[in-house]
């Protein structure tokens, strides 16, 4: 295979031998003019001075002295001249949407050489349109008819009304544009092709130093690039070479032809460069179900190509993965396989989807969203985190930002202030609150230069020899967006636009948005990754392209006009069949001269992403009835259930069970107990292990610390009457105490929620829920003062006991009791509960049944609260009552916390005394206990699958 650019070059040598640097050659890009260069150098096969090497871009802008125009510039530029001629009181903000379009389509018409006074001119009078447009073919004055026929006589909707409003300016600020662009000695890249062409039409000889100008391998060209190589041509000083070789792209059936037979016809060569022979190209399509999927399978494929040895440098360079989707352009880098040394990359990525990008945007909220409270700054943790947990942030100083982070989620901070964040020079600059446009963007530049600067010092600490310096690339996008945000803030200074901070993170997002990274490498090295427009001209032996979907390659996007599609038709101006054709070029094009060419597509359905492989894919096959081999990667996801998890008691799991033994550190709770009953691999992972689901900060009361708050309320009330006499005047005083009640649950609220000692006003849902708090409170004290005099033991009392198992070792139990009291000579055991539940159960065999599902927890744990309290040497011989208070409960009559053993179905009794129950419920507690602890019985997953709800644990064990 000999590349079209090695024919070029053999072709020109032949002629012009040494002379040929007195010519200039124009490419579609740079890339492919040092490509021209290296195929030149083989064919000399001696040293020579290189011809000049430019792009049609180039010569235009050389030709017209003119600079081209900076976009963020031009929007401040044109808002202005707007805001003047229209009277309008639009905001920059409302205006920049619209703005952009407005430079698109300025930059069309000049490229298109259209008549803008026609284009923009209120047509009201169809029968005008023959007169005043007969210069244009038939089929586009019908295409100007159509649209403006739809307008009248109907034209008086809003929308209609809005588009003429702005439709009559615009010619005016068309005009009014360039003409302030000109005086600046700037234009846009339309205006300057429009300039230099109608200079040379004006018959002005243009000052070009080269003998002959060769036009090599362009093909989609603008009405202002045709009328400036006829005038080249005209000159006879323009030569021109076309990569036409493919029947497929000379097919008038398909849209690559679109440009083909004009070019062909406006723009002979004068040599004719030998006939090809054809090569057989082996195509595979291969659909994966991912899109980075698409990135790990071209690891597979080079390193099939690679075999055992390095993959030489000739070879790198005949082959190429090319990447329609430029975001998957890092999983593709991170793909490589490590026999390939040199890689070159030269294609645009997206400014906004970097790291950087996305810690700006956090940033952005983060400044977006402070709040002050008595004039201090406060940060909202939901901002906050994101930010610490970055990956650039978090790199910096990652021991300090990850205890700053624990310390946030432990004591459940919502709202944070700028002294407690600014633990190091990064983060102090981070954290301070800023308001207006100037002052945040002097914000995020010093933001940029710390941050640029400790990356700094990381990549330094980097062994010097590091196959792959990331570092260096983070850096690089950090640069990128400082110097965008500096432009930006020169560019405002200089127009001085007033705008609120709202609208300058849009601005930022939207020019972010169009931005893309260039990556420059040495071209004529290693494997090529690239962009489907910088393939242009250039051939490989072997090709991978990724992202073949129906709506990626070729493009769905249509781009954002004002002008509409019928006006665009008539008046000459790109439309979407326009892009069809140049997406179709370049693919047939490409492929063409290539022996093996692997396609990739991401198979998903999803959203607006169909699936679907690329229209080209579906031509060949059927149109072409090219051979191709159809792959598709497949995960191996396994359907079949999941076996059953057992943990058996191994030595080391019975050592940690050890500890709950006399003598050792820990004590079962009853809570641990009713876990086990619950599901024995649970208390496995919970207890034995000590797995704890992640810390989170929450700003709403799960339910959890909603029943530690009113169990503290209780505590702070009831502390003063500690063992003595409570008389119902002394509870409806406590009731009709306002500033008590909520002082303690303001206290309590800062204790269990909050983690603080400040204790401050309830606001928004916490007050809320502090207000649900004092009734439930309110509702407490009412219910106690029918049971008046009682005299109050204590609150939240802890406890602990031994038992004897079955071979007599004795195991520590503890237990907190949220209430004892003493009604009519008998001890009551009060547990409070803030869900729901029964006070009633059915045998003691049933609190400790594995199998039953609606089991009484809640009894089985007062129950063995009853059993330790009576068995404190102080509690001898005393009447000990169980009770439960359900909270949600409690409105409910009649109210009874009593615990109730059902004898049969519709007969239940009190229990009044457990010293009846003690002996059962001792037996039972030792039963369950002997299991735990028995080295034989596994640890297994729950038999009935009730407690799986909820679980922290189902993922692990796939139950």
């Amino acid at each position: 295979m000999k590349p079209f650019l090695y024919q070029v070059a053999s072709l020109f040598y032949e002629k012009w031998g040494a002379e040929v640097s007195r010519l200039a050659f124009v490419f579609p890009n740079r890339r492919t003019g040092l490509f021209f260069q290296k195929y030149l150098s083989e064919v000399a096969d001696t040293p020579l001075f290189s011809p000049t090497i430019l792009t049609i871009n180039d010569l235009f802008i050389q030709l017209s002295g003119k600079q081209s125009a900076d976009r963020i510039s031009m929007l401040f530029t044109l808002y202005d001249i707007y805001i003047r001629q229209s009277g309008s009181t639009e905001t920059f903000d409302e205006f920049l949407y619209w703005g952009e379009m407005l430079l698109n389509d300025f930059d069309d018409i000049d490229k298109y050489m259209a008549n803008a006074r026609m284009l923009f001119s209120n047509v009201t009078d169809l029968r005008e349109i023959e007169n005043d447009f007969d210069f244009l073919s038939d089929e586009q004055i019908a295409a100007i008819r159509s649209f403006w026929s739809s307008f009248y006589p109907r034209g008086d909707t809003p929308n209609q009304q809005q588009f003429l409003a702005v439709w009559q300016v615009l010619y005016d600020l068309y005009e009014e544009f360039r003409a302030t662009l000109a005086a600046e000695g700037k234009g846009y890249e339309g205006m300057i092709f429009r300039e230099v062409v109608e200079s040379m039409e004006r018959g002005e000889s243009p000052d070009l130093p080269y003998e002959q100008i060769v036009f090599v391998g362009l093909n989609a060209l603008s009405v202002s690039e045709e009328r400036f190589l006829a005038q080249l041509q005209k000159r006879k000083i323009a030569d021109f070479y076309w990569d036409y070789v493919s029947d497929k792209v000379t097919d008038p059936d398909n849209k690559a032809s679109y440009f083909v037979s004009r070019n062909r016809k406006s723009f002979p060569s004068s040599m004719k460069l030998p006939p090809e022979e054809k090569v057989k190209t082996e195509i595979e399509v291969i659909g994966i179900p991912s899109g980075i999927g698409q990135a790990k399978h071209v690891y597979a494929l080079l390193s099939d190509w690679c075999k055992e040895a390095e993959m030489s440098s000739e070879e790198a360079l005949r082959t190429a993965v090319i990447l329609p989707d430029e975001h998957l352009l890092i999983p593709v880098l991170n793909a490589i396989p490590e026999q390939i040394r040199r890689i070159n990359v030269t294609m645009g990525y997206p400014l906004a989807g970097t790291p950087v990008a996305s810690l700006i945007e956090y940033i952005l909220a983060l400044q977006k969203n402070v709040r002050y409270i008595d004039r201090n700054p406060l940060f909202y943790f939901r901002d906050v985190l994101p930010v610490l947990n970055h990956r650039y942030i978090l790199s910096t100083s990652s021991e300090i930002i990850s205890s700053l982070v624990k310390e946030i989620t432990e004591n459940n901070k919502i709202y944070i202030s700028h002294t407690e964040l600014g633990k190091t020079p990064l983060l102090e600059i981070l954290f301070t609150p800023v308001t207006g446009v100037e002052a945040f963007s002097d914000y995020l530049i010093k933001v940029l230069e710390e941050l640029n600067k400790v990356m700094s010092a990381l990549s330094d600490e980097e062994e010097e020899d590091a196959t792959l310096r990331t570092n260096d690339l983070e850096q690089e996008f950090i640069f990128h967006y400082f110097t965008t945000v500096n432009r930006m803030r020169e560019v405002m200074r200089d127009a001085c636009v007033e705008m609120k901070i709202d609208t300058f993170f849009r601005l930022l997002k939207r020019v972010t948005d169009t931005i893309t990274i260039p990556f420059h490498g040495e071209p004529l090295s290693g494997l090529q990754i690239m962009g489907v427009l910088e393939t242009r001209a250039l051939d490989f032996d072997r090709l991978i392209i990724l992202s073949m979907n129906e709506g990626i390659f070729p493009q769905r996007k249509a781009a954002n006009s004002f002008i509409p599609y019928n006006l665009r038709r008539g008046f000459g101006l790109p439309t979407y069949e326009h892009q069809d054709s140049v997406w179709a070029y370049h693919f047939y094009r490409l492929i063409e001269r290539a022996s093996h060419v692997s396609l990739l597509y991401d198979t998903r359905s999803n959203g607006l992403q169909t699936g679907e492989v690329s229209r080209f894919v579906h031509q060949l096959h059927y149109h072409y009835e090219v051979p191709m081999r159809d792959k598709l990667v497949v995960y191996n996801v396994s359907s079949s259930k999941t076996p059953p998890l057992v943990v058996p008691k191994r030595e080391d799991i019975m050592r940690r069970l050890d500890a709950y033994r006399k003598g050792g550190s820990k004590a079962i709770s009853a809570s641990a107990i009713n876990t086990y009953l619950d599901c024995p691999l649970k208390f496995y992972f919970s207890v034995v292990e000590g797995i704890r689901e992640e810390e989170e900060v929450s700003e709403t009361i799960e339910s959890d610390v909603f029943g530690s708050i009113l169990h503290k309320v209780m505590e702070e009330l009831y502390k003063p009457f500690q063992g003595k006499m409570v008389t119902v005047d002394l509870l409806k005083a406590i009731r009709k105490d306002t500033a008590l009640l909520t002082g303690a649950i303001a206290r309590a609220f800062a204790s269990e929620f909050f983690k603080t000692e400040v204790v401050r006003s309830l606001t928004g849902q916490n007050y809320l829920i502090g207000e649900m708090i004092r009734k439930y409170v309110e509702k407490i004290l009412e219910r106690d003062g029918k049971l008046t005099p009682f005299v109050y033991i204590e609150s939240e009392r802890k406890i602990n006991g031994l038992i004897s198992l079955s071979d007599h070792s004795e195991i520590r139990l503890k237990g907190f009791i949220d209430r004892v009291d003493e009604v009519l000579d008998a001890i009551r055991i009060i547990d409070y509960k803030s869900g729901s539940g029964t006070t009633t159960f059915s045998s003691i065999e049933s609190l400790f049944n594995k199998e039953e599902k609606d089991r009484a927890k809640a009894v089985m744990q007062v129950f063995m609260y009853c059993w330790m309290y009576a068995h404190l040497t102080e509690n001898k011989g005393k009447t000990i009552q169980p009770g439960i208070y359900y909270v949600r409960s409690l409105f409910a009559d009649p109210f009874d916390p009593s615990v109730y053993h059902r004898i049969e179905r519709g007969k239940s009794e009190k229990v009044e005394d457990f010293s009846g129950y003690a002996q059962a419920f001792e037996e039972g507690l030792r039963g369950c206990l002997d299991e735990i602890f028995n080295p034989e019985i596994p640890f297994t997953q729950t038999p009935t699958g009730k407690a799986c709800s909820y679980c922290p644990f189902k993922g692990i064990c796939g139950k």
